[in-house]
């Protein structure tokens, strides 16, 4: 009696663990929905992300190269006055 009580038990819980088991999915190409991708929005974050450095950066590059024009004008300038014995026209600063 012992070993077919040890039995059943074995088999009930058996039946318990298999129910207790998520179920695989079937059909890989079912047509339930999309798939979610968990990282989806971690990408586009950090497709923003970049986006927003590279606009960043670029806006830095041509004010960087503004000033080193309007320095390099006002040098050329005081370099011709000098040679042409002319007094030197200030640039016009915008800001």
């Amino acid at each position: 009696m012992t070993l077919l009580t040890g039995i059943a038990t074995v088999v009930v819980l058996l039946l318990i663990a298999v129910a207790l088991l998520p179920s695989k999915k079937r059909d890989s190409n079912s047509t339930t929905g999309p798939t979610l991708n968990p990282f989806e929005g971690f990408n586009r974050s950090i497709n923003l992300r970049e986006q927003q450095l590279r606009e960043e950066s670029e806006a830095i590059a041509s004010e960087y190269k503004r000033r080193s024009n309007e320095a390099w004008l006002d040098d050329v300038s005081i370099k011709a006055s000098e040679l042409l014995k002319t007094p030197a026209k200030p640039m016009s600063r915008k800001s």
